[in-house]
C-alpha cells in the first residue's frame, strides 16, 4: 500500500512527549508498505525553533529511516496562549494540502486528531483526489475543549461541531483510542461498525523496568535520600496540575518526598509561577526529555501520578502516559475517573482517588511510600497486565488491517 500519515506533531523517539505516530508508521515501512507523513515543523513538547525564513518553509521534505516525512509551514509558539495554539492549528490547516498535493496519490489517508482543523483539508483533499480517508480520533473535539471551558465561542463551537460531523459522515473508518471515545461517538449515531477501536500500545523494548537508568537518574540529580513522586508528560489546561500543588503543600514538612514534574506545555509557566508563590521547596520541574531516555526517568520514582480535569468525557480516557508508567513496573496513583480507573483496579496497578481531592491523594503517598513491598506488588501486577493487553506488535497489526480493509473495499 502507499500510505499517507496527516499528524501535526509527528516525531521519534530522540524528541520528548509520545511517538505512537512515529512507531506505527516505522512499523509499516518495515512491512513493505510506502509510507509517508504529512507533519508540521516540531513536537507537541519540542520547543526547537525554526531557522529558515517562513517562505523557505512552505513544503520540506525529509527522509526518517523508511518513512518520507513532508513539513509543512507550522506557527511554532503553540505553547505561548490559547491564540498561538489556535494560530498553529490554522497555519498547518491552510499548509498541509500543499503537503498532502506534493506526494503521489497514495492508497489510503489515515488523518490522526486532535487537532480537529487540519483533518477537514486534508478530507477535502482526499475528496478531490478520490482517495479513501481515515480519521483517528484520539480526544473528542469539540466537546472536550467545551467541557473544560477553553472554548467558549458559540460560532466557532459551531464550525468545528459541523466539521467532526462531516468528517466522521465522509470517513471510511473512525479509528478511536479508547471504549469511551468510541460509545460517544456510536451513542450519538454513527454504525459501531464504522468505529474501529485501536487502542494505544507500548514498546516494551523501550519502556520496561530498569534499574540500572533508575540509579543513574537518582545519582544525577541527588535523590539518593529522598522518595520520588513522579508526573511525567504534558503540563497542559487539560491535566490537572494544581491537585498535584496543593497536595505538594500539604506534604511540605515531609523533606523525604519530593515531586518532580517533567514535561511542557501551556501550563508550565504558570505552574512555576505557582510553585514559586507557594513557596514549595519540594516541588522540581524539568524539562521535557527525549522518549528514549523515558524509562530511566520512570524508573527512578517511586510513585507515578496520572492526572486529568474532572469533565464527564475524561471518563473515557486513557493517558499514554499510564501505560507507559505500568510498562516500568511502577506504581501509580490515578486521578482519572473511568476507563484509567478500571484499568488500575483491573491490573492492580495502583490506587485511584478523587481528581479534585489533595487530601486523599496525599493520605495514599503517605500510606503507600511506607509500604514498599505494596509498591513492588503493585508495579508487576500492571507491568503484567500491560504486557498481556497493550502489546504495540498487536495493536500495529490491528491498524494495518483496518488500513488493508479500507484499500480493498475501495477497489
Amino acid at each position: 500500500m502507499k500510505i499517507v500519515v496527516v499528524y501535526q506533531y509527528y516525531q521519534g523517539h530522540g524528541a520528548p512527549g509520545h511517538s505512537l505516530v512515529y512507531e506505527l508508521t516505522q512499523y509499516l515501512a518495515e512491512r513493505g508498505h510506502t509510507v509517508t507523513v504529512v507533519s508540521g515543523e516540531t513536537g507537541y513538547m519540542q520547543r526547537k525553533m525554526p531557522t529558515l525564513p517562513w517562505y523557505r518553509r512552505l513544503v520540506r521534505h525529509e527522509r526518517d529511516g523508511k518513512v518520507n516525512v513532508v513539513r509543512t509551514y507550522t506557527y511554532s509558539e503553540l505553547h505561548r496562549s490559547y491564540l498561538g495554539r489556535l494560530l498553529s492549528f490554522i497555519s498547518f490547516s491552510l499548509s498541509c494540502p500543499f503537503g498532502l498535493l506534493s506526494v503521489a496519490r497514495p492508497d489510503v489517508v489515515l488523518a490522526s486528531s486532535p487537532p480537529i482543523f487540519p483533518m477537514f483539508p486534508a478530507w477535502l483533499i482526499c475528496k478531490l483526489r478520490r482517495i479513501p480517508f481515515i480519521i483517528e480520533v484520539r480526544d473528542l473535539w469539540p466537546a472536550s475543549a467545551v467541557q473544560m471551558g477553553i472554548l467558549k465561542n458559540k460560532q466557532l463551537i459551531g464550525i468545528m461541531a459541523w466539521m467532526e460531523r462531516v468528517l466522521y459522515n465522509h470517513s471510511a473508518k473512525i479509528v478511536v483510542l479508547t471504549e469511551g471515545i468510541q460509545k460517544d461517538i456510536c451513542t450519538r449515531g454513527w454504525p459501531k461498525e464504522k468505529v474501529e477501536l485501536v487502542t494505544c500500545g507500548v514498546d516494551i523494548n523501550k519502556l520496561y523496568p530498569d534499574v540500572a537508568g533508575a540509579a543513574f537518574i537518582r545519582k544525577k540529580y541527588g535523590w539518593l535520600d529522598v522518595q520520588i513522586v513522579l508526573y511525567f508528560g504534558a503540563l497542559g489546561e487539560a491535566n490537572n496540575l494544581p491537585v498535584t500543588l496543593r497536595a505538594a503543600s500539604r506534604l511540605q514538612a515531609r523533606k523525604d518526598i519530593i515531586f518532580v514534574l517533567i514535561g511542557d506545555g501551556m501550563k508550565r509557566t504558570e505552574t512555576q509561577r505557582h510553585v514559586s508563590a507557594l513557596g514549595l521547596e519540594n516541588v522540581l520541574i524539568l524539562p521535557p526529555v527525549p522518549k528514549d531516555e523515558a524509562r530511566m526517568y520512570i524508573n527512578a520514582a517511586d510513585l507515578c501520578l496520572v492526572t486529568l480535569r474532572d469533565i464527564p468525557l475524561f471518563d473515557g480516557a486513557i493517558p499514554t502516559k499510564l501505560i507507559d508508567y505500568m510498562a516500568c513496573g511502577k506504581a501509580v496513583l490515578c486521578g482519572i475517573r473511568g476507563e484509567a480507573e478500571r484499568i488500575i483496579e483491573a491490573s492492580g496497578a495502583g490506587e485511584a482517588f478523587d481528581p479534585d481531592n489533595e487530601e486523599q491523594l496525599c493520605n495514599l503517598i503517605v500510606e503507600l511510600l511506607a509500604d514498599p513491598d505494596r509498591i513492588a506488588s503493585m508495579g508487576s501486577g500492571g507491568l503484567a497486565y500491560v504486557q498481556s493487553r497493550f502489546s504495540a506488535a498487536k495493536l500495529r497489526q490491528q491498524m494495518e488491517s483496518v488500513l488493508l480493509n479500507v484499500v480493498f473495499a475501495d477497489k
